[in-house]
Formats: structure tokens, C-alpha cells, sequence
């Protein structure tokens, strides 16, 4: 069976799955360059399908998913278009709704015109990141938009009705019912280049659900899944699930708001509009956690009654008070070019310890509400973009009530359109799960396309006599010779098959330095034209990291935890606190792994300095072009394209 999974929101993705595995995934801002790229274009889909070797009409579903609020835009409707059904074609009716799909199409709706085209949004945070988000705005007036209004608004649970504490949640006893199984989806009908395919659109937070727990090897599991929207009022920001073998059950809405806080701290700390919370993370580690208090513990019903207003309002206030108590300096406050200023990393330090002690009591709420149930689950899964938190998701992994505990690496929005195809076609169409080893490994972050050698040759020649271009032998030739470049000291673009899944560069668009020149740090950041203070990765050998790092659930082969650095002679991957986001490899990781394999047995490091491949501002490379371009334009030494050595003639 193939199943085409569509994701109209920010992050924008097209996948397609054949009988439950992935076989092309496309990230919208690959190719049109705009970081985190909300809304589909045709090309996106048509580059999925054949990337995948099969046609529209060869699709047997179609899996419809969006961010929160964000409707369904696409740049040609008459292509591509999306249609709510009155009946279900697989019949798998919604069994929570009390009306009719068509009219909860009726009143579904979206906000990202309304935050682009009102004059009073548009100036706010939001409408000035879903600009950047969505550029092609600029050139249509509103009313030119064509849209399908996106439903994530189902008919309330009347269990989960108002808002609970995580205290109250934690005491209800929770377990798995096939009407919550069958009750966040609804039947649509998509139309591409002129076949119609049935299919389900599918709510965002059982995507994300599914594109972790159907990619971990667990046959039993909780998933906890939470992001950035929304304040915690309803089911929108997050949800407890459990997984069991094929069947994905909603349990219960947490109400956390700790996402949009930790975003909104990193904003006005002068980290940027999109994508502040992984800066805010490495910041927070030059900082003390001194302005942290127990009163902003809790979710939307905990905290509502403390701080009536905003609770992020009440909790940047809460810092600025503390702040201005102990004699801080304020003047940097909000300052990007003072961003290590004791003001800013402390108020950082202590948002990162109010997002760790909410989110772990987050996941014993989970494991306690299961208990209630009589329900004994080992192992935990998580997803959204909270789970990108490195150290929250290592405290979870070592002091947390779960034996076991995965992270998928496409945890942001990027990876519910296959979170969402894979929900049809395991929860949904109650297609059994294969069988797995149980061990919590993603089949291969490695989704995307490579290159041919057609493609390779073409942006070699389009650089002519820019570049002198070296053609390597074996494997073990070209591992030499990246090792060589390693141990003069050269910063080293590595460029290798398809890319990765996720917006962490795990070995096929990265860029390597040697980790024990401490200069290496400041160096590479001014070759990325970054702030100079943010942390990099070491990527280490799977058989030598318990070696070289501890208190770090092994293998850790996603950059997803955080480990305490114990040997001293790798200082530009060892962040200021000790500690680094480290990324275990093993063969299947391909060149790469035999690059850091040789690079060992020539300084007896196991470990590589790894960042993502691309500029400030930018997303990690795509194609060959891109790659030779941001050679040609930065201070990168050489780069390994597919096999060949290039360095500027």
C-alpha cells in the first residue's frame, strides 16, 4: 500500500510510504531556501513522488497534516487541492465528532492570513516570523490566497473537558479506547494533477505521535508529544498517548505552555524571531539558574490562577525583578551582540530549569496516570519541538520513572508528514507494525534524495576554473584523505548521499573540524557567520563514546542528549559547562563513519568536531550547487563532494 503524506504548516514536507516505510521525504526548505517554509508548492509533491518512483495515480491514501492555526495553502490549486468528505471512503469514521465532516470543515479555519494580511498582527511577533515563514504573501493580495480551512478542532472528550492540573491528570487512571484511537481524523479527498486519492486528515499532534512511535521499535509505549503553540487552554499544544503494536491511543491533553515560553524567552532575549529555542539552549549554559522558582511550576491550569496574565509576561517580569534585586547590570538585557551578559545567560540558565522541572513533571504525570490504570509501560517516546531539548531530554533519559526513552530526529514539524502517513496506515487502516528489535533506532535519518552523477557533474562544471577538483578511489582512500585534512588543521564541508531527516546535521550535509585545537570553536563560527559563542557536536565512534562521555543514554545517534565530556583533550566540542550534544556513529552512517574511523587511528580521538552544512540564516544544504556555492563564498579549507576532493584553484 503507498500513502502520501502531505504537511502544510510550517516545515513543510511531502513523504510517501510504501507498505509502512518511508521511500522519498522532502523538506520544502531544501529547495526553496527559506528556512522552516510554511505552506506546499506542487514541485514539493511532485519531487516526493518521484523521488519514490511512483506516480498519483499509483497512491492508494493520503495523509493531510498542518501546524496548528495554519490552513491549507498551496501555490496552485488547480494541481493540488484538498476536499473535506461527508463519508468515510475506508470506513474509519471520526468517532468523536458530533456533526458531519463537511461542517467541521465549516468552522475550521486558520490564522496564518490573518497574522500576514491584519495590519494588527502582522506587526506582532508571530505575524513577523510567519512572514519570514511564507514570503511568497508579499505578491498576492489576500483575497488572491486560495485556501482549505484546516480542522485540529475536534468534538471535546468529556473527560478532558476544562483544564486539570498535572496533579489531578496524574490521578486519573488512563487507558487505551478505540473511539479515542478512531477520533482525531477526518476523511478528505485530494486531487493531484487531476487523480483524486482518498485519505484522512490527520490532527498534528497524533502526527507527531506517529512519526515517533511507529519509527522506535517499541511494541508498547508512552509518547508524550508537545511544541511551541499555544498556552496549554486545550489539547493544541500537546498530548499522552500510548502506542500498542500498530495502534496509536490518545490518553489525555497535559496543557503545557512551556513550548511558547521558552520560544517567546529566546525572542526577547534578542535570539531571533524563528528558531530562538535552540540558541536559548546553548546560551543558558554560560549562565546560574538564579531567577528559577517553583511558582511558575505546572501547566495552563496550575499557573492561571497564580498569574492571571500572560505567564510568559509574568515570568520575564519575574526575572527583570529578581534581576534588578541583585544588583544585576540590566542595560544588555535583550542585546543579541551581549547575549553571554550575566543578565541574559542567567535568565537562560533559569528558563532551562523551569522547562527541565516542568517538562520531567510532565512525564511522571504520564507514567503516573498509566500506573492508575494498572498499566506497567518501560519505555517512553517523545516528539514536537520539545523534544529537541538536549538536556531535558538527558534528564528525562537518567532520573525519569521510563527504562527507556527515544527521540526521533525528525521531532519538529518537518517530520509529521510522515508521522501522519504512517498514523493512516498503522492506526488508522490497522496495518500491523513489522517487527523490530526494540531498541528505540529510527531506520535512517538519511530521507532525503542523493544526488546522481549527472547531477554532481553539472555543479562541478557550472564553477569551472573556480575549483580543482581531485577524483578519490575506495572508500578507504577518501577516509585517508578527509583524516589528512582533519589533522592539518583544515575545516573540512562533507557532502554525502541523501540528507538527513530533521534539522540536525548527522553526517551527510556537515561540516568537520578537529576537536582538539580549542581555536577551532571561535573559528568555525565566523566560517558560519555566527555568533561566537554557541556551542558544536562532537560526532564519536559508537564503540568508544562511553570512553569519552557519561551520564548519556548509548547509543545517542541523533544529537538529542546531552553527555558530560570526561576526557579534556577535545575543548571545541566541550560547551562551558562541560558538557556536549553528542552524536554516536556507527557503519551505517557510511563515509563518515570510516572519515572519524581514520581520523582515530591517526590521533587515537575517536571524536570529530560536526555542524550543520550551510550559512547563517540558511538551511542545510541540498544539492551539489548549493554545497560548492557555500564553499566558494565562506573560509571552508575543502570540500568532499560525493567522492571527489575540492578545494578553490
Amino acid at each position: 500500500m503507498i500513502v502520501l503524506g502531505l504537511h502544510f504548516g510550517h516545515d513543510a514536507a511531502v513523504s510517501v510510504l510504501r507498505d509502512g516505510a518511508v521511500v522519498s521525504y522532502v523538506l520544502r526548505e531544501r529547495h526553496t531556501r527559506v528556512k522552516h517554509a510554511a505552506t506546499l508548492d506542487v514541485a514539493t509533491v511532485r519531487r516526493a513522488l518521484h523521488d519514490a518512483g511512483v506516480r498519483a495515480d499509483d497512491l492508494d491514501a493520503v495523509a493531510v497534516c498542518s501546524t496548528q492555526g495554519v490552513e491549507l495553502i498551496v501555490d496552485d490549486p488547480t494541481a493540488l487541492s484538498v476536499t473535506y468528505e461527508p463519508s468515510d471512503p475506508f470506513g474509519r469514521p471520526c468517532t468523536l465528532l458530533e456533526e458531519e465532516p463537511d461542517a467541521a470543515a465549516r468552522r475550521g479555519g486558520g490564522t496564518l492570513l490573518d497574522f500576514l494580511y491584519d495590519p494588527g498582527l502582522s506587526a506582532t511577533w508571530l505575524g513577523r516570523s510567519y512572514a519570514r515563514l511564507y514570503p511568497e504573501h508579499a505578491a498576492h493580495d489576500r483575497a488572491d490566497v486560495p485556501v482549505t480551512p484546516w480542522v485540529d478542532d475536534y468534538v471535546t472528550v468529556p473527560e478532558w473537558s476544562g483544564t486539570r492540573g498535572l496533579t489531578e491528570i496524574a490521578a486519573t487512571p488512563v487507558a487505551p479506547e478505540e473511539r479515542h484511537r478512531y477520533g482525531f481524523h477526518l476523511p478528505v479527498r485530494v486531487s493531484i494533477d487531476g487523480i483524486t486519492v482518498p485519505g484522512y486528515a490527520v490532527h498534528h499532534h497524533l502526527a507527531h505521535a506517529g512519526s515517533v512511535y511507529y519509527a522506535s521499535g517499541f511494541t508498547e509505549a508512552a509518547v508524550f508529544t508537545h511544541d511551541g503553540y499555544a498556552e496549554g487552554e486545550s489539547y493544541h499544544s500537546g498530548m499522552f498517548y500510548l502506542g500498542r503494536e500498530q495502534a496509536l491511543y490518545p490518553l489525555a491533553p497535559h496543557h503545557l505552555g512551556l513550548g511558547g515560553l521558552y520560544d517567546r524567552v529566546g525572542a526577547a532575549l534578542g535570539l531571533g524571531l524563528v528558531g530562538p529555542a535552540g540558541k536559548l539552549m546553548g546560551l543558558a549554559a554560560y549562565g546560574r539558574p538564579r531567577f528559577y522558582s517553583s511558582r511558575f511550576l505546572g501547566n495552563h491550569a496550575d499557573l492561571r490562577e497564580r498569574f492571571p496574565m500572560d505567564v510568559t509576561t509574568a515570568w520575564l517580569r519575574h526575572c527583570r525583578r529578581e534581576a534588578e534585586r541583585m544588583g544585576y547590570d540590566l542595560a544588555p538585557y535583550g542585546d543579541p551582540e551581549q547575549a553571554t551578559a550575566e543578565v541574559n545567560a542567567d535568565i537562560a540558565a533559569s528558563t532551562q530549569k523551569l522547562f527541565e522541572e516542568v517538562r520531567m513533571e510532565a512525564v511522571r504525570t504520564l507514567h503516573a496516570s498509566l500506573g492508575a490504570a494498572g498499566l506497567t509501560v518501560p519505555a517512553l517516546c517523545m516528539s514536537g519541538g520539545t523534544a529537541l531539548n538536549c538536556p531535558s531530554n538527558s534528564q528525562i533519559a537518567k532520573d525519569g520513572p521510563f527504562r527507556r526513552v527515544f527521540v526521533e530526529p525528525a521531532c519538529d514539524d518537518g517530520g509529521i508528514a510522515i508521522g501522519a502517513a504512517l498514523a493512516v496506515y498503522h492506526s488508522i487502516l490497522d496495518h500491523p507494525v513489522p517487527e523490530a528489535d526494540g531498541e528505540g533506532r529510527f531506520p535512517t535519518p538519511y530521507l532525503g534524495t542523493a544526488p546522481s552523477a549527472d547531477d554532481i557533474a553539472a555543479a562541478v562544471a557550472s564553477v569551472g576554473d573556480r575549483i580543482t577538483v581531485e577524483r578519490l578511489g575506495s572508500g578507504e582512500e577518501l577516509a585517508e584523505r578527509v583524516a589528512d585534512d582533519l589533522v592539518a588543521n583544515r575545516v573540512v564541508a562533507w557532502f554525502e548521499g541523501g540528507s538527513e531527516a530533521g534539522p540536525r546535521a548527522l553526517g551527510h550535509r556537515s561540516i568537520l573540524a578537529d576537536p582538539r585545537d580549542a581555536e577551532n570553536w571561535p573559528r568555525v563560527n565566523r566560517v558560519k557567520s555566527r555568533e561566537g559563542w554557541r556551542p558544536f557536536a562532537p560526532a564519536v565512534l559508537a564503540e568508544y563514546a562511553a570512553d569519552w562521555f557519561g551520564d548519556v543514554p548509548l547509543p545517542s545517534p541523533y544529537m538529542l542528549f546531552n553527555a558530560t565530556v570526561r576526557q579534556t583533550g577535545i575543548p571545541a566540542v566541550t560547551h562551558v559547562d562541560g558538557t556536549a550534544r553528542i552524536q554516536t556513529v556507527d557503519a551505517s552512517a557510511g563515509g563518515y563513519h570510516a572519515a572519524i574511523a581514520a581520523f582515530h587511528r591517526r590521533t587515537g580521538v575517536p571524536v570529530v568536531m560536526n555542524t550543520s552544512l550551510n550559512g547563517p540564516g540558511e538551511p542545510i544544504v541540498e544539492r551539489p550547487e548549493e554545497a560548492l556555492d557555500l564553499f566558494l563564498k565562506t573560509e571552508l579549507d575543502v570540500l568532499y563532494l560525493a567522492g571527489l576532493r575540492i578545494t578553490r584553484a
